[in-house]
């Protein structure tokens, strides 16, 4: 069956199975004392994107603790005036503050959400993420995002199940 004509709300109802093939988009930094540093993934997402999974951790020195922000982009930022330019990938996910926004990460912390289903027209950018440590800080930080493609047809036999 042709999906192409379907809102997107309706093709966010399609049962998982329905749906395109699943992935991983990721990001790794690690962030030292007083510095900004940038990563990008080397996998694009694609054009109208869903993503289904977030993940962020951060590994390094006790108690230590630094700054994220994560967005979308052609291209691995080199200042952080080239960040504030880019969309976030989740509005709103952060502190208070102009998105993107930033991201409180600690050694040991592991964040992890699952079942989003959630539409993002991507089209075809990259994830971005950006660490600042703060003074004697040595964190390592990791993201990552499982997406799918939007379908554009469904076997009519999965849909009659």
């Amino acid at each position: 069956m042709d999906v192409r004509s379907w809102g997107v709300d309706q093709i966010l109802m399609l049962p998982d199975y329905c749906l395109s093939r699943r992935y991983g988009v990721f990001c790794e930094l690690v962030t030292v004392a007083e510095d900004t540093v940038w990563d990008i993934s080397e996998v694009a997402l694609p054009d109208r994107a869903i993503v289904h999974e977030f993940v962020m951790s951060g590994t390094g020195l006790l108690n230590k603790e630094a700054d994220i922000r994560v967005a979308l982009s052609d291209q691995i930022p080199t200042s952080t005036v080239m960040m504030d330019r880019l969309e976030p990938l989740f509005m709103g996910m952060g502190r208070q503050g102009a998105d993107p926004r930033r991201i409180h990460v600690s050694q040991g912390m592991n964040f992890h959400l699952d079942r989003l289903k959630m539409y993002l027209p991507a089209q075809g950018r990259r994830l971005v993420l950006e660490a600042t440590a703060g003074a004697g800080v040595t964190l390592g930080v990791q993201i990552g995002v499982v997406v799918s493609a939007v379908p554009t047809e469904v076997p009519d036999c999965l849909l009659s199940v």
